[in-house]
């Protein structure tokens, strides 16, 4: 069995690419920061490792030599991960582990990227021809690892692809986020305060996302490849979406909440994905909604008619 590394395995979207690599036989040695490993999938190698210890992951890389790596750990704080320092970390430690591992029998690269990384004010975003102007620091340090990172790899014969990943949703979201905070606002019959909701965004079932990382892991494709819908959707579309499925439209307040990042669309290109990938979605919206409402009434033990 071939050997992949898997950065941030225990996160919302790593977890979901585990299924994914095993069905297709890697040896998958999956990184988590969490120091209890015991209760995680037996047929995995877990490694409990904190990427910033520079030392350690030397160590981790020279002992593991796989030729495989799935990078998708980042910060991941809600409230703050747009603006934090602790981004400017991830780089740091983003670098090191890439050249550590390509020192140590390493081939192929895929690092999660974001549609933080173009310039929003153009909407509709293409690999080559959107320009990449961060709005924030976290949009700014992916583009700065994935600028390096594609240049190291072009000069040491590693095959490297930048997944840039648009809006995700789905089973294990953190609770704060749009999807999942409407989702458990309205099965303990709360109100759900939202921002006016006329945003547009190319919204994507974390389990597809998951499916496209790993698809793109095992092809030759190279470069930036963005990883979305191809269909941008009013946020207020979405929410009234989980209204009507909760039966819950009348606790659906827009309007309270400010608006940070209001640019009125965010819409991923996705011809290179299902072009050169041949890569496409299994869900839709709807039926992505109604996965998510289903884990989260199991989740919160919630019965309704």
């Amino acid at each position: 069995m071939e050997k992949v590394v898997v950065t941030g395995a225990s996160g919302f979207i790593g977890k979901h690419t585990l299924p994914y690599l095993k069905k297709l036989n890697f040896d998958i040695h999956a990184i988590t920061s969490s120091e209890k490993v015991d209760n995680l999938d037996k047929d995995i190698t877990w490694h409990s490792l904190d990427i910033f210890d520079l030392k350690k992951v030397s160590e981790f890389c020279k002992e593991v030599s796989a030729p495989n790596l799935l990078h998708m750990a980042w910060y991941g704080g809600d409230k703050d991960r747009m603006t934090s320092s602790t981004n400017v970390k991830w780089v740091e430690a983003s670098l090191h582990l890439i050249r550590q591992f390509a020192e140590n029998n390493g081939k192929r690269i895929v690092m999660a990227g974001s549609c933080t990384e173009y310039d929003w004010k153009y909407g509709y975003c293409n690999e080559k021809i959107t320009p990449e102007n961060p709005q924030s620091l976290y949009g700014q340090c992916k583009s700065s690892v994935n600028r390096i990172v594609a240049e190291y790899a072009e000069k040491n014969d590693l095959s490297y692809a930048n997944g840039r990943i648009f809006f995700v949703y789905g089973p294990h979201e953190q609770e704060q986020r749009l999807v999942a905070y409407a989702i458990r606002s309205l099965l303990k019959k709360q109100i759900a305060n939202l921002s006016h909701g006329n945003q547009m965004r190319d919204y994507m079932h974390v389990d597809d996302v998951a499916d496209a990382l790993v698809q793109l892991l095992v092809s030759d494709v190279k470069g930036a490849v963005n990883i979305g819908s191809g269909r941008a959707v009013k946020l207020r579309e979405i929410v009234d979406l989980i209204g009507e499925k909760l039966d819950g439209q009348e606790l659906l307040e827009y309007g309270p909440v400010e608006s940070k990042f209001d640019s009125p669309v965010v819409l991923a290109d996705i011809t290179k994905l299902r072009g050169e990938l041949g890569w496409t979605p299994k869900f839709d919206l709807e039926s992505g909604i109604a996965d998510t409402i289903n884990w989260w009434k199991n989740e919160l033990k919630v019965t309704t008619d």
